[in-house]
């Protein structure tokens, strides 16, 4: 089975795929290049590249298709893990290059069967080189290897020193000042985010809101006749409304968009997290927390959610004690750590970063680094880290030389190669974090375990879409 594009678009997706790649490349690494964004007259440098990534638009519409395809896989780790939007874009840029040239000549689904095992393989070795975050100077070491930049990172530092390394922080634009700061304030924080991006207010894709009524249930809301008439009165009132339920028809997510769309409608539908007896103990929690079906805020990303609130504090004490009674009842690791994790979440500190700037250019491309730092910050806490600047892929690619083809060791020497070129060194990759503005090996160079095991997942998952396509159909 031999690769055919038959179809010169296919040729030109490809080509969008490697220019915006080339783009967002550019950044990469401490001595990663500047982008000039051009628009309405405005100018502005920048090295972040999800601040690169949202400008990306080619005339071609060929390319242009390409260089979504690639974005939307920066966005999908990015969603997942907080980061990644560069490295995604690279490892995109390799797999199609290396994958097309390799399936003309032969077998695509043995090409892409290989290449999956190559993958599970480096995953797992991955995690099992990932080491725990156990101190703040950790914390501080992955904030500043994302953001690249030691005033922010300590800013980050300071924030976990002040709430633990458990806390909640998430990243705001600022309206009121053109300088960037933060708030330590109570908060509880649950996996599980935006059901649907349109119900994002923010322009960085997240839905804020002050003083929402909270309606909370373990049903499937089915009929939206039955809410619509409470709905409305909520809305007349000018209440924002945030609804977590098991789960929702599509006839009644469809209602609260339109509504959302046609009316105003300040709502937002979040599934509630857990499973089983877990979703109901997460409603007894979030119910402690809530003031009169309320809170004085509620943050919600595409992967999780934050309630603020000043709660009663004995109703909160009541609850911690009930499951710490109930934990005693157990002995598997498991159920232990499912009650310290919500004994942890209930007695959680959290923090809000306000962004500011002196213009809104200024102040959204420091709001991307920052908000690249945390994910990152909080992706390693959950998941670990290993060494940064590629070193870790380096020396697996070494390794595991007899496990994996030339090739495919070439996808894992790209990040150490690619940061070396931007700093227009040229010398062999290191098995060691290299600093390239220092020009010293630096093991406080790290990288959160599971960005680079998303990047590779969404960055090949694209990839095999596109080699398996041979036409492309538009206008």
């Amino acid at each position: 089975m031999r690769l055919e594009n038959n179809n010169d678009s296919v040729r030109g997706v490809l080509n969008g795929i490697q220019k915006a790649a080339n783009i967002i490349t550019s950044t990469m690494g401490g001595s990663g290049k500047n982008v000039l964004m051009f628009e309405k007259k405005n100018l502005q440098f920048t090295k972040d590249g999800v601040s690169v990534a949202k400008k990306i638009q080619f005339k071609d519409s060929e390319e242009d298709a390409g260089a979504q395809m690639l974005i939307t896989a920066a966005n999908k780790t990015v969603r997942e893990c907080g980061d990644g939007t560069t490295l995604t874009s690279l490892f995109t840029q390799e797999f199609v290059s290396r994958l097309f040239t390799i399936c003309e000549a032969n077998s695509i689904n043995d090409t892409l069967d290989e290449w999956r095992n190559y993958i599970s393989i480096v995953v797992e070795e991955l995690k099992t080189r990932s080491k725990k975050i156990e101190s703040l100077d950790d914390i501080y070491n992955v904030a500043l290897t994302s953001c690249k930049n030691e005033e922010l990172a300590k800013r980050i530092y300071e924030i976990y020193k002040k709430v633990g390394l458990k806390a909640s922080i998430s990243v705001q634009l600022s309206t009121d000042l053109p300088v960037t700061y933060h708030e330590i304030t109570k908060g509880l924080n649950f996996d599980g985010g935006l059901i649907h991006p349109m119900f994002a207010n923010q322009l960085n894709g997240t839905f804020q809101v002050e003083n929402p009524t909270i309606w909370i249930t373990d049903e499937v809301l089915g009929k939206f006749e039955d809410y619509a008439e409470a709905i409305d009165d909520l809305h007349e009132e000018g209440k924002p409304l945030v609804i977590i339920a098991k789960d929702y028809s599509d006839s009644f997510i469809r209602y609260a968009l339109t509504n959302r769309n046609a009316k105003n409608l300040q709502i937002c539908l979040l599934k509630l997290p857990g499973w089983a007896q877990g979703q109901r103990e997460n409603i007894k929690d979030i119910k402690t927390f809530l003031t009169k079906d309320s809170v004085n805020k509620i943050t919600v990303t595409p992967t999780d959610f934050t309630l603020y609130n000043n709660p009663d504090i004995k109703k909160i004490r009541t609850r911690i004690k009930q499951l710490e009674a109930q934990m005693e009842g157990f002995t598997e690791d498991f159920d232990i750590n499912d009650f310290a994790r919500r004994i942890d979440t209930l007695n959680q500190t959290s923090a809000i970063i306000y962004v500011g700037g002196r213009t809104l250019a200024n102040a959204q491309e420091e709001f991307d680094r920052i908000e690249d730092a945390v994910g990152a910050c909080k992706t390693a806490v959950k998941y670990g880290y290993v060494r940064g600047s590629g070193s870790e892929l380096v020396d697996i690619a070494e390794r595991l030389r007899d496990n994996i083809s030339a090739d495919f060791r070439g996808v894992l020497y790209s990040p150490a190669a690619k940061i070396l070129a931007n700093a227009n060194i040229s010398q062999p990759v290191f098995h060691e974090a290299f600093n390239v503005k220092t020009r010293q090996l630096d093991n406080t160079l790290v990288d959160p375990t599971h960005v680079i095991i998303t990047a590779l997942l969404n960055s090949f998952a694209v990839t095999e879409l596109l080699i398996n396509t041979s036409h492309i159909l538009h206008d």
